[in-house]
C-alpha cells in the first residue's frame, strides 16, 4: 500500500462515518481506537478504524 492510498480522517469524519458523537470517538480513542498524531491534530487512517470496529463489534440484542 502506497502513501496516496491512506485515508486520513478527522474526529468529525470519524464521527460521520460512524454515526456516533465527537465525545463517543474521543472515548473510542481512549479504548484503544488507533490514532495518529500529528502535532496538535489528531487523524485517524480509514481502513484502521474499519478494521478496529470489525475486531470490536459484539453483537447486541436485536
Amino acid at each position: 500500500m502506497s502513501t496516496t492510498d491512506i485515508k486520513f480522517l478527522t474526529i468529525d469524519d470519524v464521527s460521520e462515518m460512524l454515526q456516533v458523537t465527537r465525545s463517543t470517538v474521543y472515548n473510542l480513542k481512549k479504548r484503544g481506537l488507533p490514532f495518529i498524531k500529528l502535532g496538535k491534530n489528531i487523524r485517524f487512517d480509514q481502513k484502521e478504524v474499519v478494521d478496529w470496529v470489525k475486531a470490536n463489534r459484539t453483537e447486541g440484542d436485536l
